[in-house]
C-alpha cells in the first residue's frame, strides 16, 4: 500500500490538473450533459490511466522505462487508434486516451528541461536530428487529436 500511495503522491499536480480536465472535457463533448453509465467507466478509465505507466515502471523495476521511448510510442499509437475506433469498451477508451496524454505531458516536460527527446530515441539505431524529434513529436500529438475526435464523435 505505501508503494501505491507514493506513486500517487509523486505525480506533478498540474500534470494531474490537466488530464483530469482532459478526461473532464472529454466525456463533457461526447455525451453533453447526459452523462450515462458509459461515462463513468470512461472515467474509471481515464483515472487508471493516469497512474498506470507510473505503476507498471515501479512495480517492474523498469530501468530506463521501455515507456518513454519512441519505439513504444509508435506501438501505441496504434493500438489506440485501435481501441478507440473499435472497442467496446468505455474503461479502455478512457484508459488509453488517458496514457496517451500522460505520454505527451512527458515528452513535452523532456523537452523542456532537455531541449530534446534523444532519450525517447535511444532505441533508434543512430542519432535522431532535432528536427526530426520536431516532427515526430508532432505526428504523435496530431493522432493523439485524431483519437480523441474519433472518441467524441
Amino acid at each position: 500500500m505505501g508503494k501505491v500511495l507514493h506513486i500517487i503522491r509523486k505525480k506533478p499536480l498540474m500534470l494531474l490538473a490537466t488530464s483530469l480536465s482532459y478526461i473532464c472535457l472529454t466525456g463533457l463533448l461526447k455525451w453533453r450533459l447526459n452523462l450515462p453509465i458509459e461515462a463513468i467507466w470512461y472515467i474509471t478509465g481515464g483515472l487508471l490511466g493516469v497512474y498506470f505507466l507510473d505503476f507498471a515502471e515501479e512495480f517492474f523495476h523498469l530501468t530506463p522505462s521501455p515507456f518513454r521511448t519512441m519505439v513504444f510510442a509508435g506501438l501505441f499509437t496504434v493500438v489506440s487508434l485501435f481501441i478507440v475506433s473499435s472497442s467496446v469498451s468505455f474503461v479502455g477508451r478512457g484508459l488509453v486516451l488517458s496514457v496517451y496524454l500522460t505520454m505527451i505531458l512527458r515528452l513535452v516536460a523532456e523537452w523542456r528541461v532537455c531541449g530534446n527527446l534523444d532519450s525517447w530515441c535511444r532505441m533508434v539505431a543512430g542519432p535522431v536530428s532535432a528536427q526530426a524529434q520536431r516532427w515526430l513529436f508532432a505526428a504523435f500529438f496530431l493522432v493523439f487529436i485524431l483519437a480523441t475526435a474519433l472518441f467524441i464523435l
